[in-house]
C-alpha cells in the first residue's frame, strides 16, 4: 500500500493558506452535525481587487473515515482511521492575500479529538483574476480490517485545487502607486505636477517585485519612486504602472544517498544499492516513484516547483529518501536525512547531511502582474481677454460700451468693477455709464481653464449744463446758466472762432450773430451749444450798465413745440415777451406789465410747423435774443 488518498479530507481543508502567515487567529464553528463524512462549514467568497478581505472558513475532520471513495482505495479495509493532518502549504492565493489555521503549524491531532478547525484568510488582493488555488496536505492514517491487518501509512501526500475570483477594483484611484497629495483625478490648466511613488512592495522579500514606469511623455522608470514629475504641454499622458510579484521556483534537484538505506529486504536480495528520491510537504511534492532503481545519485531537472510567495525567505524543508516496497512484503522508505535550503538565485544551493547530500537549482518566475493607468491631462491655457470700448472717457449720463474684442464661444464670462463688486451680467460686452478700473474674466465651460483680461479703465467727468442761453445786456455777451468751477466757453461771432476769449463774459464786438459752446475743461468733449443768436445794440440804450433782466433760458431746447421760458427781473418794469421765425413772422407777441421777480412759464408751438424760433425779451434798457429749435 504505497499510498491511501483521502480524497474525502481533501476537501475538507482546500481553503487552508500559508502556514506561517500573520492573521488573526480564528475559532472554528462544529459542523459534524451538517457535514457527518467531514468537510467545509462554509465556503470562500470571491472579493474585489484594492478591498480588504477577511474572511474565516471552518471544517470538519471526522476520525473515522467510511465513504465508499475512501473504503475503495484501502484493499478492502473495513473503515480508515484519520490520526493526524498536517497543512504543508498552499499556492495559487491572489497577491497581498494570506490564510492562519488555528493551531500552530497547521497540525491537527485528529485521534485524539482534535477534529475541527478554521483558517482565517485576510489581507488585500492586489490584481484582479481568476486564482487557482494549490493546497498540500500531509496525513497520518491507519487502514483497518485489511486482509493482513491494520496498516499504518504515514507522510501521505495529497494535493487540491479550486479556484477564487478577484473582481477588478471600482475605485477610480490607483491601488499600486501614489501620485502626491491632491486628487488621483490629474486634470488641471497650463500644467500638472506628480510625485510618484509605487505603495505596493513585497515584504518577505523585496528582490522579488519589479516595477515598470510609462510616464506617457517618452519616458519610462523601473525604480519604486521616480519622484516629482512635471507635465506643461496640453495633451493626454497615460501614466501607467505595471507591478510585478516573483517567486523563487525550484528547477532541478540533484540527490546523493551515502547511507542510512542498507539492511532492508529490498537491499539483502537486490544490488544492495538505494532507489532515492526526495519529499518536499511545505509545497506539497513527493518525488516517491520518480528515481531509478539501484543508483546512489540521481538528477530530476524540469520540476519547475513553485515555492509561495510569502515562504520566499523561509528555509525550505527537503527531505531525502531511500523508496522500497512496502509493508506487507516490503521495508518502509528510509529517511536518509532532512536539509535545510534557503532559496537563491542565480547560484546553485547544497546541503550535506549524514546519510545524503542534495543540489538545488532556482530560478525565478513572475506570479502576478498588476497594471493600473492614470491619464494626466493637460488643458490649454485660456486665452487672456482684450477689453476695448466705444470711449474710455465719457460725460456724466452719457454711457460707453465696453467688450472682449477676441471673445470665442464656449466661455463663460464674469465682470468686476475694482476688483471687488462683481456686476450682474454674463454678456461678451457692457454697457458702462460708472467710471473705475474694469476686468473681465472668461472661463472655458469645459476644462474650468479661467484667465483674466487687464484693467480697463473708464473715466466719467462732470457734464455741461443742458441747456444753455446767450444773454446781451448792452456791453457784453454772457452764457447761463454758467458752472461755478472747471468749465470754460468757446465763443463765435459770425460763425468763427474768437481766439482768446474763453470765459463766461465775452464783450460786445458789434451786431452780427453770437454762439458759444460751454465745455468741462477736463473732459472738453462734455460741452453744450448756445446761439446763434443775433444781437444789436438799439439806439439810445447802447448806455446799459446793469442787467435788469437775467438768467434768461429756454427748456427743453430743442423740443416738440412745447417748453419753458423762465427768466429773472432785478426791478419793477415793462417787458414785452416775442417770438419771431427765421422769415419774421411774429407767432408770440405779449406785454408783460411792471413785472418784478421769476418769470416762468410753459410756451406751445405745437399747432406750427417745425424749424427755428428767435425769443426776444425787451426791456426799458435792453432785450435778449434766444434760438429756439422746434422738432
Amino acid at each position: 500500500m504505497k499510498k491511501l488518498l483521502l480524497v474525502c479530507f481533501a476537501l475538507a481543508v482546500f481553503t487552508v493558506g500559508r502556514v506561517n502567515a500573520q492573521c488573526a487567529s480564528c475559532t472554528p464553528v462544529d459542523c459534524a452535525i451538517q457535514k457527518p463524512t467531514g468537510g467545509l462549514c462554509n465556503y470562500l467568497p470571491d472579493d474585489t481587487a484594492g478591498l480588504p478581505y477577511d474572511e474565516v472558513i471552518s471544517f470538519y475532520m471526522p476520525k473515522k473515515l467510511t465513504d465508499p471513495t475512501t473504503l475503495a482505495q484501502c484493499s478492502g479495509c473495513s473503515y480508515v482511521r484519520l490520526r493526524h493532518i498536517r497543512i504543508g502549504g498552499i499556492t495559487g492565493l491572489p497577491t497581498g492575500m494570506i490564510a492562519t489555521p488555528n493551531h500552530p503549524n497547521g497540525y491537527y491531532d485528529v485521534e485524539n479529538g482534535d477534529s475541527i478547525g478554521c483558517v482565517r484568510f485576510c489581507g488585500t488582493p492586489v490584481a484582479p483574476g481568476i486564482y487557482y488555488i494549490v493546497v498540500n496536505l500531509i496525513a497520518d492514517v491507519t487502514a483497518v480490517g485489511t486482509p493482513i491487518g491494520d496498516v499504518d501509512a504515514n507522510n501521505q501526500a495529497q494535493t487540491y485545487r479550486d479556484t477564487i475570483e478577484i473582481f477588478p477594483s471600482t475605485s477610480e484611484c490607483p491601488q499600486s502607486f501614489s501620485l502626491g497629495s491632491g486628487s488621483c483625478q490629474l486634470k488641471a490648466c497650463d500644467s500638472v505636477n506628480v510625485n510618484l511613488n509605487a505603495t505596493l512592495v513585497n515584504p518577505d522579500c523585496p528582490n522579488l517585485i519589479s516595477y515598470k514606469w510609462d510616464l506617457g511623455n517618452g519616458s519610462t522608470s523601473s525604480i519604486k519612486t521616480p519622484g516629482l514629475v512635471n507635465y506643461n504641454v496640453p495633451d493626454t499622458f497615460p501614466l501607467t504602472l505595471t507591478t510585478t510579484y516573483y517567486s523563487y521556483r525550484i528547477k532541478d534537484i540533484t540527490v546523493e544517498l551515502t547511507g542510512g538505506y542498507t539492511g532492508d529486504i529490498e537491499e539483502l536480495t537486490g544490488l544492495s544499492n538505494p532507489d532515492p528520491y526526495v519529499t518536499i510537504p511545505s509545497i506539497g511534492y513527493n518525488g516517491r516513484g520518480t528515481g531509478a532503481d539501484d543508483n546512489d545519485e540521481i538528477t530530476l531537472t524540469g520540476l519547475n516547483l513553485l515555492i509561495p510567495g510569502s515562504a520566499c525567505a523561509t528555509p525550505l524543508v527537503i527531505t531525502a529518501w531511500d523508496e522500497d516496497q512496502g509493508p506487507p512484503l516490503g521495508s518502509q522508505d528510509d529517511n536518509c536525512g532532512t536539509h535545510t535550503i534557503t532559496p537563491s538565485v542565480p547560484n546553485q544551493v547544497s546541503s550535506s547531511v549524514s546519510n545524503s547530500k542534495i543540489w538545488v537549482t532556482f530560478d525565478t518566475v513572475a506570479v502576478s502582474s498588476l497594471t493600473e493607468t492614470v491619464n494626466v491631462i493637460v488643458f490649454p491655457h485660456a486665452p487672456v481677454p482684450v477689453l476695448m470700448a466705444d470711449r474710455d472717457s465719457i460725460c456724466n449720463g452719457d454711457s460707453t460700451t465696453l467688450y472682449i474684442s477676441n471673445y470665442q464661444p464656449g466661455y463663460s464670462i464674469n465682470w468686476f468693477l475694482n476688483d471687488t463688486t462683481e456686476l450682474i451680467t454674463s454678456d461678451s460686452a457692457i454697457v458702462v455709464k460708472v467710471r473705475g478700473s474694469y476686468k473681465a474674466k472668461i472661463t472655458n465651460e469645459v476644462t474650468g481653464c479661467s484667465e483674466w483680461s487687464a484693467p480697463y479703465i473708464v473715466s466719467v467727468g462732470q457734464a455741461s449744463p443742458a441747456a444753455v442761453n446767450i444773454i446781451f445786456n448792452g456791453t457784453q455777451a454772457f452764457v447761463s446758466p454758467f458752472p461755478s468751477s472747471g468749465f470754460a466757453v468757446d465763443w463765435y461771432y459770425n460763425g468763427n472762432l474768437v481766439v482768446g476769449q474763453n470765459g463766461k463774459f465775452l464783450p460786445y464786438l458789434g451786431d452780427g450773430l453770437y454762439s458759444a459752446e460751454v465745455y468741462n475743461i477736463n473732459y472738453s468733449f462734455c460741452r453744450t451749444a448756445a446761439g446763434p443768436d443775433s444781437i444789436s445794440v438799439v439806439s439810445g440804450i447802447n448806455d446799459l450798465t446793469d442787467n435788469s433782466v437775467y438768467d434768461v433760458s429756454v427748456y427743453p431746447n430743442p423740443n416738440s413745440g412745447k417748453f419753458n421760458v423762465n427768466f429773472t427781473s432785478a426791478q419793477a418794469q415793462d417787458l414785452r415777451m416775442v417770438i419771431t421765425s427765421t422769415i419774421g413772422q411774429t407767432v408770440v407777441d405779449r406785454k408783460i406789465q411792471n413785472f418784478n421777480g421769476q418769470f416762468n412759464e410753459v410756451i406751445d408751438l405745437t399747432d406750427l410747423s417745425r424749424g427755428v424760433y428767435v425769443l426776444t425779451i425787451e426791456s426799458p434798457t435792453g432785450r435778449h435774443n434766444s434760438r429756439i429749435v422746434v422738432q
